[in-house]
């Protein structure tokens, strides 16, 4: 008999290198660059370019380039990009003045937003940064988790919001998030409908957030405990209902929002399904109503 000897534990934070559906779910979490080392930008705050993907990791740019090379299509669905011609000339304008000098005369860039870099960071393996930048995103994956429930979805808590975002909708930004639930009619919009002591409009109402009557009412309330600001009033931001999580995830997924690719789902049933490491070994665990 031919005994196997067992294979080496993966490290917990290995699991988003091994695994697309743990990136996605964490790939808006870009403050994570920022919390892991200190991350310096082009003159637009918008970009990096190889070299300084490179010096943020603390790698060569070749480990950059190989990277791209195995994992140019999700690189590029997470804002990776690459400028020449017109488009570049443009770009050394309006982000180094006259002159090319910023860019050594380059004939081509290869852009990185954010979120690309911290794409690199899920996948490069060689580097201390990127490491630390996954043990931190795992930690965030973490405290999320544990805002729902290990089994049932019903017998959650009253998830807020973002943390309702965070679970099931990720990829969608959070400002067109909640601009959804606003226009479609889940909550009210009162934003920056109440005058500050100068006259401005700068302050939301005092019912922002708060469920919009038939369809809204019906997917989300207030929170039980509400908190008395200092003119007496009670103030609160609405939750999802636990009995209808399934029922809205459903609904905005039919309205266009595209859902994590954690959600797994069938006739009748949803479930958030996420992968880890236990005793070496990667596992799916499923949650779901």
């Amino acid at each position: 008999m031919v005994s196997i000897a067992p294979q080496p534990p993966i490290s917990n934070e290995l699991v988003l290198t091994e695994s697309r559906t743990m990136r996605a779910q964490t790939i808006e979490r870009t403050d994570a660059l920022a919390k892991v080392k200190a991350l310096a930008m082009l003159p637009d705050n918008l970009h990096v370019t190889t070299e300084m993907a490179a010096a943020y990791y603390e790698v060569d740019t070749q480990a950059i380039h190989s990277l791209v090379r195995r994992n140019r299509d999700e690189l590029e669905q997470n804002g990776m990009h690459t400028l020449q011609g017109a488009e570049l000339r443009a770009f050394k304008v309006e982000t180094g003045g006259q002159g090319d000098h910023l860019f050594n005369g380059a004939r081509s860039l290869r852009l990185f937003t954010r979120r690309a870099l911290l794409n690199v960071g899920q996948l490069l393996t060689e580097s201390q940064v990127a490491r630390q930048v996954r043990e931190y995103l795992l930690n965030v994956e973490q405290v999320v988790r544990n805002d729902v429930a290990p089994r049932q979805l019903a017998q959650a808590k009253r998830l807020p919001p973002k943390t309702f975002r965070q679970v099931y909708f990720s990829d969608v930004p959070e400002g067109r998030f909640f601009q959804h639930l606003y226009t479609h009619g889940y909550l009210l919009d009162q934003r920056y409908q109440r005058k500050d002591e100068f006259g401005n409009l700068t302050k939301h109402g005092f019912r922002h957030g708060h469920p919009k009557a038939g369809k809204g009412d019906r997917l989300f309330m207030l929170p039980e405990v509400m908190h008395v600001d200092a003119n007496g009033r009670l103030r609160g931001r609405a939750v999802v209902r636990p009995d209808r999580a399934e029922e809205l995830v459903e609904q905005l997924i039919s309205e266009g929002l595209r859902h994590n690719p954690s959600i797994s789902r069938a006739p009748g049933r949803l479930a958030l399904t996420t992968s880890s490491v236990v005793d070496g070994h990667q596992v799916e665990m499923r949650r779901g109503a």
